[in-house]
């Protein structure tokens, strides 16, 4: 059995490998969207909400981003169509929705991509094919687990090391 250390190395050394040659911006380059994947994250975000709709503070948390960096993807998905943006009751709250022309970008997507995952495993006996399923499911509950709200972030600090002491200097 590999122990807690040794299995947070392999899956620290094993990510780059999956994000890379899943080569999901190749994909987007192929299905002619003009979108970064950053704006692709975020428009994915907003459709998988309750009723396609999300608070921009909400969306921005999710992301790991400012509130103005925020500000500056909404403006750019609007500006697409694949977005829409409201006000809510408060005038502080900003509600992002995803559009019909947003529903279908993400549609001819998962085509897309459903069409590169038959042609990788069109070899795969359905073993196979079931452990991938599976893999994907455990590997989507614990990325689940890594954006909880940080209930865990004092242990992490209490794992992560010192940094070197850093006081000002007085000008000479």
């Amino acid at each position: 059995m590999v122990g807690r250390s040794e299995a947070s190395r392999e899956i620290v050394r094993l990510l780059p490998a999956v994000a890379i040659n899943l080569r999901l911006a190749a994909l987007f380059d192929l299905e002619a969207v003009d979108l970064t994947a950053n704006q692709m994250l975020a428009l994915m975000l907003v459709s998988s909400a309750p009723d396609r709709k999300m608070k921009a503070g909400e969306m921005a948390g999710r992301l790991g981003i400012s509130l103005p960096a925020s500000t500056a993807l909404v403006d750019r998905l609007v500006t697409a169509g694949v977005v829409a943006r409201s006000q809510g009751d408060d005038r502080r709250v900003v509600w992002v929705s995803i559009t019909d022309e947003g529903l279908a970008l993400l549609e001819r997507l998962a085509t897309g991509l459903e069409r590169r995952i038959d042609l990788a495993m069109e070899e795969s006996d359905p073993d196979t094919v079931d452990s991938i399923v599976e893999g994907m499911r455990r590997v989507a509950s614990f990325a689940d687990l890594m954006i909880e709200p940080s209930s865990r972030s004092h242990e992490l600090s209490a794992e992560a090391p010192n940094p070197p002491d850093q006081r000002e200097q007085a000008p000479p």
